[in-house]
């Protein structure tokens, strides 16, 4: 019997062993469920209530109102469109021929070499104070033509070096040799259907600009620009500067782009009107950590492309801010 008694209270025990710890289970499931149900609860709310959640946060860029036709906003380091408005579509392009003159004039020689004035490349719309016979380096005369966007030393630069490739050095076929690098450069760096009939960007008649490209592959041009002669844009950050000719004439450049003092860390910029065109601009900003923003508007009015750029600027920093 006390063998029978003892095998009783043992298995007793189990019994209540087993159901303590199936009591302890449950308890640990409920707990669990409990804290589950608690943070589930708990990032719902602060979803609801962060600022920056997707949720209630709209991209400020997504409902962006402006006058151009055309437009584009890149990060360039992270190769993200954070904007677009017809941005595929060829525009005229007007002065932002320039950046494409300057980038082929520096892929082609030395930004020392020694350019000098022909009164034949006075001729062009626009009087920018250049002499005949004047000498210039080429990094100066590139500046003078992007800060007041001087047709004058567009059309000296490619002249000059367009001449030098050619058996017999006339200027004016220089001119034409100097664009067929221009078209050239425009294909390798992927402007597949841009294409380029001057080295100024102005007119050629009532119906023909003498540049097209579209937004999208225009932030391509500024992207090589930044990476192989970002030197390029260093004097199109200010709002005016001193540029001296190698004949000690001196030059007070104020920038077109009237819209500087708008953007914060600029890295450079260019503007552009003709007729046809319309208002152009274009600018690249840095928003620290080497992450840089490129902005193309492309056919707004002469005043609408600086209210434009400024409006798609401010959005495009809420935007970052937000995490898009």
């Amino acid at each position: 019997m006390i063998g029978d008694n003892e095998n009783f209270f043992i298995k007793k025990n189990k019994e209540l062993d087993t159901e303590r710890l199936l009591n302890l289970g449950l308890l640990l499931i409920l707990a669990l469920s409990l804290i589950f149900l608690v943070s589930l609860y708990a990032s719902r709310s602060f979803r609801i209530h962060n600022p920056t959640s997707s949720l209630v946060t709209q991209n400020p860029l997504d409902t962006v109102q402006i006058e151009a036709r055309a437009a584009i906003v890149y990060d360039i380091k992270r190769k993200k469109i954070l904007f677009e408005k017809n941005a595929s579509q060829e525009m005229p392009l007007a002065s932002l021929t320039k950046v494409m003159t300057a980038v082929t004039a520096l892929d082609l020689i030395p930004n020392s070499s020694v350019v000098t004035i022909d009164k034949r490349f006075l001729e062009e719309e626009g009087d920018s104070g250049l002499h005949p016979g004047e000498d210039w380096r080429l990094r100066d005369l590139l500046d003078l033509s992007l800060v007041v966007s001087s047709n004058d030393a567009a059309a000296a630069v490619s002249a000059t070096i367009g001449a030098s490739f050619l058996t017999d050095p006339d200027l004016d076929l220089g001119r034409e040799e100097f664009v067929r690098y221009m078209n050239k450069t425009a294909k390798e760096i992927g402007m597949g259907n841009a294409i380029f009939y001057n080295d100024t960007g102005l007119d050629i008649n009532s119906k023909k600009n003498g540049g097209y490209a579209s937004a999208r592959e225009y932030t391509r041009l500024l992207s090589y620009a930044l990476k192989k002669h970002p030197e390029i844009f260093e004097a199109t950050r200010y709002e005016k500067v001193k540029i001296t000719s190698l004949n000690n004439l001196r030059y007070n450049a104020t920038n077109t782009n009237t819209a500087l003092a708008d953007i914060p860390n600029i890295i450079g910029s260019k503007t552009g009107f003709t007729d046809i065109a319309g208002g152009n601009v274009t600018t690249v900003f840095d928003l620290g950590l080497g992450q840089s923003v490129a902005i193309v508007v492309l056919g707004s009015s002469y005043d609408g492309r600086f209210s434009d750029l400024i409006l798609l600027t401010e959005k495009t920093l809420e935007a970052i801010k937000l995490g898009y």
